[in-house]
């Protein structure tokens, strides 16, 4: 029960005394592969010995106020740090979905908001980049996503338990 609270002051701290709000919305899409061209030029189905793993999109956003200004430094998904690539975006925010080709579905990734919105994706492979403190280390432990920006000379985290995972995508 002292976990929620804490976290709940620590917020309400943050949102008193200048740390702005973020919402964070994050989503992972696994790729399915599609059929794997042969040497023949006929088309197989991959098997599970020759199968590469399925790469993942994110697709991170950042909700906050459009009077703060706010630099996102860097994410760690799952333990592992990327460098980030923002961009301006607006709201609401919606992704095709064209697993069924004749009946497209349309998943909402950031609801319609006054909030400016930003998009973070991950850059590059993954690096080792650690903070050697046992609040961040519990942090990682407890969280699949953790964002951290720079906002008046100061560095904050946001972690999000769990990413919401959408619908696998059709490989091409």
């Amino acid at each position: 029960m002292k976990t929620p609270l804490l976290f709940v002051l620590l917020f309400m701290y943050g949102s008193i005394y200048g740390q702005p709000r973020v919402k964070i919305y994050a989503y992972s899409q696994v790729t399915t592969p599609g059929n794997i061209p042969s040497p023949t030029g006929e088309n197989t189905f991959p098997t599970p010995d020759r199968q590469p793993p399925n790469p993942v999109n994110y697709y991170i956003f950042a909700a906050y106020d459009s009077s703060a200004t706010i630099s996102f430094t860097g994410i760690w998904i799952k333990g592992r740090s990327y460098q980030v690539q923002t961009e301006k975006t607006s709201s609401p925010v919606l992704l095709t979905n064209n697993s069924i080709p004749d009946d497209p579905g349309i998943d909402i990734m950031v609801p319609a908001t006054q909030l400016k919105v930003t998009s973070i994706s991950p850059v590059g492979s993954p690096g080792n980049r650690r903070i050697n403190k046992s609040w961040f280390r519990n942090m990682l432990k407890t969280s699949e996503l953790i964002v951290s920006y720079f906002y008046k000379g100061k560095t904050y985290f946001i972690p999000v338990g769990k990413i919401k995972e959408l619908a696998p995508a059709p490989g091409e």
